[in-house]
């Protein structure tokens, strides 16, 4: 059953996964665009104040929680649940480095979590967080099993195309918007460049440990032009949000670095 699953490609759940994804994100945008960007509005459409602050809690964790499930229902249709020790091995790590950073500094710079996305493991982390770096870790291991040959190369590359995700994240949710609030301002939108470096360390340690748990194997068997539509569909909302609100250089950098990734794997 899994087998003929993938054969097909796309299902029927996936597309209407996908398409209620990229709705939900395009109704958070509109909603960032519009009030996000020009709170003035706000006294001219009052029946409007009364969503607009409870809106950023719903719209974030709704994304995480939509996406997840997303990407859950199409590993499981070609897997079963043979997924969860790759789940185990993204939450596990990045909510320990997470822990580490919030509580020390260390690897990604000073920072906190504000009470926007609910609930924080030890009063730190946000539970969802966890699950949100698992929802792009997977997908960009699938992507770089396809795309470069050689274990040390795949986790490079699949590091890479998950820390590229930061590039808009952290300018769309620390800068535009305050799920997080980092202690000293850096240069890339008040993001410090060492929270790079931090990404790319921790999305190694994932990307080895999902070759540790034999996800491999897992991973071929996952259409790469599903998890490639997948990835897009969960980078257009943070691209969006900053395109929206001109941070040109976080978009071209992004776009830039997936075109030069499409164009290495197509060699």
């Amino acid at each position: 059953m899994a087998e003929s699953v993938r054969l097909v490609g796309f299902t029927r759940l996936d597309r209407l996964g996908l398409a209620v994804l990229g709705l939900f994100s395009a109704a958070s945008v509109a909603g960032f665009a519009s009030f996000g960007l020009n709170p003035q509005l706000l006294a001219r459409f009052p029946s409007s104040a009364w969503f607009y602050a409870p809106a950023f809690q719903i719209f974030a964790r709704g994304h995480v929680a939509i996406a997840f499930l997303v990407l859950a229902y199409s590993l499981t249709a070609r897997v079963g649940a043979r997924w969860l020790p790759a789940l185990l091995v993204a939450g596990g790590v990045s909510l320990g480095a997470e822990l580490l950073g919030t509580a020390t500094g260390f690897p990604f710079g000073g920072y906190r979590y504000t009470p926007l996305l609910g609930y924080r493991v030890a009063g730190l982390v946000p539970f969802l967080i966890p699950f949100s770096w698992f929802m792009m870790a997977f997908p960009s291991y699938v992507l770089a099993r396809h795309a470069a040959r050689g274990r040390l190369a795949r986790w490079m590359l699949g590091a890479i195309l998950l820390t590229t995700w930061d590039l808009t994240l952290d300018p769309a949710m620390s800068s535009l918007t305050s799920y997080w609030v980092w202690e000293s301002a850096g240069p890339w939108y008040g993001m410090p460049l060492v929270n790079l470096v931090g990404w790319l360390a921790t999305s190694l340690v994932i990307m080895a440990g999902f070759d540790a748990v034999r996800a491999g194997s897992l991973a071929d068997r996952i259409p790469t032009r599903l998890m490639a539509a997948y990835y897009a569909t969960v980078l257009a909302l943070s691209v969006a949000m900053t395109l929206a609100a001109g941070y040109w250089w976080a978009v071209l950098a992004t776009l830039a670095i997936l075109l030069v990734v499409w164009k290495g794997g197509r060699t």
